[in-house]
Parts: C-alpha cells; structure tokens; sequence
C-alpha cells in the first residue's frame, strides 16, 4: 500500500496526539502503543495515524482512538478545524479576518 501525506490527515494525526501527549504528562503510560491497544487497533497502525498517514481514517477507527483517549468526536472535530483553519491563513488560503 502506498501511503501519501495530505495536510488533512498530518493536522488530524497532529490534534490526536495532542491530546495522547495532555494524558503522557499525566501519566507516562499514555504512549501510542497504550493507545492502540486500548482502541482496539495495531500500535503501528496507529503511530502513522498520528504521522498523518492516513488520511482517510475511518470514522470507526477515530471514534476508537477517541474513546480510548477520554475525548468526543465533537472536540476532536473542534480542534481539527481550529488547526485546519489556522494552517490555511498561514498559508494564505484564506484571509485572515
């Protein structure tokens, strides 16, 4: 399988692992092989999610990782347009207002 990087799935790998690396300073056990584990998917499989790697996710595979990580899909939503907005003014994609 060939993996292309895209920035939708870069920014969401990023906005996960945000909130795995919040739990990390925690409690060191929130490592992505932890994680994986407890959502139910193959800890390499989810390294390259957090990699953006796969940029279409499904939304099962995301909803696993969310609950894994104590997050809502609705959070997990906020923040992936919150840094897909910020990455498209940076860019100049939009204007800024």
């Amino acid at each position: 399988m060939v993996y292309h990087d895209n920035i939708e799935g870069k920014i969401l790998g990023y906005c996960i692992r945000q909130f795995r690396e919040n739990l990390k300073t925690e409690d060191p056990k929130w490592t992505q092989e932890y994680v994986g584990r407890l959502a139910g998917i193959d800890e390499r499989h989810y390294g390259k999610i957090e990699r953006g790697k796969y940029p279409q996710t499904s939304f099962l595979t995301i909803a696993k990782i969310t609950k894994a990580l104590n997050c809502s899909l609705d959070t997990l939503f906020e923040n992936y347009e919150r840094e897909l907005l910020a990455y498209k003014k940076r860019s100049g994609e939009v204007d800024e207002e």
